[in-house]
């Protein structure tokens, strides 16, 4: 098995880390540390999901024509995506440890369900280190192009039920070719649609992963059988070193670095919320831009269900003789714009302000100075708020159209079937909360999500920066306005779509 080995830096790592690290390690319990050390332990996590996706293809295409009745469309826009993001924010990368995506191509990559083979059926090729550079941007990209084909489709509308079943084929054929073409998760490192939003949704969530129990250890080990792999396991399929970690960014959760320390040196922690947010040693400029593209390209679904926008956008199309909503030039005008303002707020407040950052660095995804180290650091507090405004646009569906799964079960296939006798359950057409509800819903996750960022942007320049004359204050104040502005108008737009899904 080939290795791709990111070789840490060793200098100062006690002194660098010791203060950020989790102190509550769950993997002490010794019901968990068994079900840990079991090589069937991500299997039977990916296992459940296997099966309703491919029942999700199933249904999609053979099922019921009205979208609303159908399996696929159903689980899938009305259910699943609310559950991954609930999931992202609340514990991280607890969809990647479960993902039937990726799962189903490391089964054939490995060809093993979870034995350890000493083969693999893949050219085991290494990611280019020119695009490792980019590192998440090339995700936050797919998960752009995804959503502007899945708008101009009106998949998640939700629309034609065979749709939804194209895109779970397209991801599932995109996985496998990659863990077929190059070693280990790279897929999942770089290229899958939803990592960049999960790592940086995730940096909010109580699961720190995988870590050290003593860095001196790690640094003192002559094997490193947690990255190269052992008898025991496999090497880290994300490329993560427990002994550098100092987020939650991209730790699969899939314990084969437990099962491979020889020294059982590596604990599976949890973390107050936020710590990854505000305590992150090494921050990164890729996931600083992917943080502000995404918030653009939610605060576009929000901006597309306002009258005005329908205006621009069939203007535009009659300009360009473009066959449909959305334009692909507004679309990617209002994602690049919002990211670009909210950068240049940031720019201009380190312009005015100087803060010096302490304490953290850059990792070697974005080598510089200090103006990007307090690009990043300021740039992570927006993650907060950005991720409550994902969570809540997906609430719409779920409190109105959830129950909608009670009958879909019964007949999944469009054949008259009543398999648990729900299928003219009276719960097609009850709403879990009303019109009104739905809103204050939203608004309430999007304040809270503000609040969060407020308080990570207090940490964040509390801990992280120095500047001199008080200036620090100030640039908490401003910076505060700023990101009570972001969440302020998402509130107001949510009060003006009135719960539009």
């Amino acid at each position: 098995m080939s290795t791709h080995l990111h070789p840490p830096q060793h200098e100062g790592m006690n002194e660098h880390f010791d203060p950020t690290d989790p102190r509550i390690d769950i993997a002490r319990h010794r019901v968990i540390d068994r079900v840990l050390r079991s090589r069937m332990f991500q299997f039977f996590l990916i296992l459940p999901n296997q099966i309703i996706f491919w029942v999700v293809m199933a249904t999609g295409v053979l099922g019921a024509a009205l979208p609303t009745r159908n399996f696929a469309s159903v689980i899938t826009w009305y259910i699943w995506f609310c559950v991954v993001f609930l999931l992202m924010v609340g514990v991280g990368r607890g969809w990647c440890v479960m993902c039937p995506f990726g799962g189903l191509a490391e089964w054939v990559q490995r060809l093993s369900f979870w034995k350890r083979r000493p083969v693999s059926l893949s050219l085991g090729w290494k990611w280019p280190k020119q695009l490792a550079r980019w590192g998440l941007l090339p995700s936050v990209w797919v998960f752009i192009a995804l959503t502007w084909f899945e708008e101009y489709f009106n998949i998640a509308g939700p629309g034609a039920p065979a749709y939804t079943t194209y895109l779970v084929i397209f991801i599932i054929a995109f996985a496998l070719l990659t863990f077929l073409l190059f070693e280990r998760r790279t897929f999942c490192r770089y290229l899958c649609p939803l990592t960049a939003l999960i790592g940086s949704v995730g940096a909010t969530g109580g699961v720190a992963g995988f870590r050290t129990r003593d860095r001196n250890r790690c640094l003192t080990c002559p094997t490193k059988d947690c990255m190269r792999g052992s008898e025991a396991g496999y090497g880290c399929p994300w490329y993560e070193w427990p002994g550098s970690a100092s987020s939650n960014l991209t730790c699969g959760l899939c314990a084969e670095c437990y099962k491979n320390c020889p020294y059982d040196n590596i604990g599976l922690y949890v973390q107050p919320p936020l710590t990854s947010v505000v305590a992150t040693v090494n921050r990164r400029v890729d996931v600083a831009w992917g943080i502000l593209l995404l918030l653009g390209l939610v605060l576009f679904q929000q901006l597309n269900a306002l009258p005005i926008y329908s205006t621009v956008d069939d203007w535009l199309n009659r300009v360009t003789q473009f066959p449909g909503y959305p334009n692909p030039i507004d679309y990617l005008i209002i994602i690049v714009a919002v990211a670009l303002v909210v950068a240049g707020v940031i720019w201009a407040l380190i312009k005015v302000f100087s803060p010096t950052p302490v304490s953290v660095a850059l990792t070697p995804t974005a080598k510089a100075g200090k103006g990007l180290t307090a690009f990043a650091g300021l740039a992570y507090t927006v993650a907060p708020v950005m991720a409550s405004d994902y969570l809540a646009r997906q609430l719409p569906k779920f409190w109105n159209h959830a129950l909608r799964i009670v009958p879909a079960i019964s007949n999944p296939l469009g054949l008259g079937w009543n398999l648990f006798g729900t299928a003219h359950s009276s719960l097609y057409s009850v709403h879990l909360l009303s019109p009104s509800g739905v809103v204050n819903s939203q608004l309430i996750v999007v304040g809270i999500g503000t609040l969060a960022s407020l308080y990570s942007a207090l940490k964040v320049i509390g801990r992280d920066f120095d500047a001199k004359g008080g200036r620090l204050g100030l640039l908490y104040v401003v910076w505060a306005v700023g990101l009570a502005a972001i969440g302020g108008s998402m509130m107001v737009l949510y009060v003006f779509m009135n719960g539009a899904q």
